[in-house]
């Protein structure tokens, strides 16, 4: 496969899907003038008027003609007529030029037909076969050579355009930066390698600078493809291809997969937000920015341990700390460990990351938009339903919060509520850029556990995505040699791989981030836990 997938092969393929067309045509002008529903006149020796049955179906024809016309305007969120790019402005000149040679050529060529299927049709019943002949040297080497020499004017462009676009990132137009853009089904993530941010769907560049992309996959083949910034590209699992691309005007431009992945493809979409260079500064100093923490009777902080409860074993929504960044990737494989090691059953599964959610314009990854008036309805909507919104959500088939016998969420209208409330105030607060927000007052083992636990551990028998945690405290004392309940206890939080019950996927991510006061807190809470 090349390295640059269909972005550059497009190239390759441009001249015949513009040529090929012609042919077809002349096949089809000539399947007409011989069609049994046109009548000629022997006498004034003229094609006259379509026969009734045609009529209809040519009638039918101009507003489809209108309709696909249409889709070509350059206004349209996904027509490559109107870029912002220089990709897409290469991509979309090689296109004209390549058109307009075909187009010379179709009118040649089928004006040529028409005219010798009119000129020298029969005109009786009495005229006389024609001489025939075979073979006609100087006419068969001139058209010979009239394609070879159309064919070498457009391959010169084309060959100039892929090395252009295939030599790599240009390093003189400004600092690069680096994305690695993974696609699952359905929706993207975004990782900024040199920034440690991790989002999704929602992709931030600064104008006027290069952006290089690595494309992955974590399970079927997608395609990444911003139609007015740059062209498409296949995101193959096990094979890292790459591309780059600058978006040279400040706005917002639509993306798609471009390559058919499963019931849920057409809607996986995402959003580039080509930013000026300060809003783009600003924009990576918020990423690094805590949210201030809600009061805990607030909906948005009732809202918060009811994520945690149904959602966090899935969705993290707090990468602004140092190490966050390294811990989610962590994460985000884990869970995709755990979904693999058992597809049809797991209760969990990689989800988009949801730090800063409240800066967002879309969810169901691009599917739907929402503005400050409309964002906690249409999140109600979603939480409460999520194939209302989007077919085929994993979400919906594998979150314990949905195992009803409707489908919709374990939830009354209140929490549907809150959990939107709190996700919405998930924004840049008032803590410095890399630090921690302060809950206030002492360490809370249980407060800790409600909102980093629940989602995966019951506090009593039942298993969730780990064990239930009843009794852990008289069983941790007797389960390592040398180690007793606290320090069993305690490694486990830090290190989660180290002790890995029988039966459960190793997905628990390490809490060494939540500092030493919350873990001695936690682990006192668990040992309460009868």
């Amino acid at each position: 496969m090349p390295v640059a997938g269909e972005n550059y092969g497009w190239y390759a393929s441009l001249a015949f899907n513009a040529i090929s067309p012609i042919f077809v045509v002349g096949d089809f002008f000539d399947r007409i003038l011989n069609n049994p529903h046109f009548t000629y006149s022997s006498q004034m020796h003229r094609v006259s008027k379509l026969s009734a049955p045609l009529r209809p179906a040519l009638l039918l024809l101009v507003p489809v003609a209108i309709a696909l016309l249409a889709a070509c305007t350059p206004d349209n969120n996904q027509s490559t007529f109107g870029t912002a790019g220089p990709v897409a402005k290469d991509q979309a000149g090689l296109f004209n030029f390549i058109f307009w040679i075909a187009a010379a050529v179709f009118i040649l060529v089928e004006g040529a037909i028409v005219y010798i299927a009119i000129r020298y049709r029969r005109r009786s019943d009495s005229d006389k076969l024609p001489y025939q002949t075979h073979g006609n040297d100087k006419l068969e080497v001139t058209w010979t050579i009239i394609p070879i020499l159309i064919l070498v004017a457009i391959a010169i462009p084309t060959l100039t355009g892929i090395w252009a676009q295939q030599n790599g990132v240009p390093d003189d137009k400004g600092e690069v930066v680096f994305v690695e853009a993974i696609g699952h089904q359905w929706w993207f993530e975004f990782r900024y390698t040199d920034h440690e941010i991790v989002t999704s769907n929602e992709l931030h560049i600064p104008v006027d600078r290069p952006v290089a992309l690595k494309l992955e996959s974590q399970d079927v083949i997608h395609s990444f493809w911003v139609p007015k910034i740059a062209g498409k590209v296949d995101m193959v699992p096990l094979n890292d291809n790459y591309m780059w691309m600058i978006g040279d005007e400040v706005g917002t431009f639509y993306g798609q997969c471009a390559e058919f992945c499963g019931i849920a493809h057409a809607h996986m979409r995402f959003r580039v937000i080509v930013d000026t260079e300060e809003d783009f500064q600003a924009w990576l100093a918020g990423m690094h920015t805590a949210p201030d923490t809600p009061s805990a009777d607030s909906p948005a902080g009732r809202g918060k341990n009811l994520f945690a409860a149904n959602c966090s074993s899935c969705h993290t929504a707090d990468t602004t700390s140092p190490g966050s960044y390294a811990r989610e990737l962590s994460s985000q494989q884990a869970r995709w460990n755990g979904w693999i090691s058992d597809i049809e059953n797991s209760s969990i599964v990689s989800a988009p990351n949801l730090t800063h959610f409240g800066l967002r314009s879309t969810l169901g990854a691009g599917i739907k938009e929402f503005t400050a008036d409309t964002a906690q309805a249409a999140l109600e909507e979603w939480i409460h339903d999520p194939s209302s919104v989007k077919i085929g959500t994993r979400m919906q088939k594998h979150a314990a919060v949905y195992d009803t016998p409707d489908g919709t969420a374990n939830l009354s209208e209140t929490e549907v509520s809150d959990i939107a409330s709190f996700l919405l105030s998930l924004k840049p607060g008032s803590a410095p850029a890399g630090a921690v927000a302060d809950a206030g007052g002492d360490a809370d083992g249980e407060a800790i556990f409600a909102s980093n636990c629940t989602s995966c551990h019951s506090t009593g028998d039942n298993k969730l995505v780990g064990p239930g945690l009843a009794g852990v405290g008289d069983r941790a004392g007797s389960r390592v040699a040398g180690l007793d309940e606290d320090s069993y206890l305690e490694q486990s939080l830090r290190e989660p791989g180290a002790f890995v019950v029988d039966g459960f996927p190793a997905v628990m991510p390490e809490w060494s981030h939540l500092g030493d006061d919350s873990i001695d807190a936690l682990v006192t809470y668990l040992k309460t836990l009868n």
